[in-house]
């Protein structure tokens, strides 16, 4: 096998990777417990009191901080999502690295 072969079997092997691949996201998702803004609420003068979990995804969009508060399935889901693309992110790397050396093994 060419060396040129063994590029593009590896090249198209990143490619089934992604065919394969579900849903992407960019963010995170973070439990949080959270005062809820009643002085007489016990969440003002004790932090075991506070309520939740809350589930937060945080993302940007156009350079803005975007935050939205998700269901417990909704959480896994947007997980599984940005585990998605941050897989994505590292096989696109590879990629690129594998067209550098076809490029310079052209003559």
């Amino acid at each position: 096998m060419s060396e040129k072969d063994a590029l593009e079997k590896k090249y198209s092997l990143l490619k089934r990777k992604i065919d394969k691949m579900g849903f992407i996201s960019t963010g995170s998702v973070m439990s949080v417990y959270q005062k809820c803004g009643y002085s007489r609420c016990a969440c003002a003068h004790d932090e075991n009191a506070r309520h939740g979990p809350y589930n937060r995804w945080t993302r940007k969009v156009k350079g803005k901080t975007v935050t939205r508060t998700l269901t417990d399935k909704q959480a896994k889901i947007c997980k599984e999502c940005i585990s998605n693309y941050r897989s994505l992110e590292k096989i696109i790397e590879e990629m690129k690295k594998l067209s550098v050396e076809f490029i310079e093994g052209q003559k």
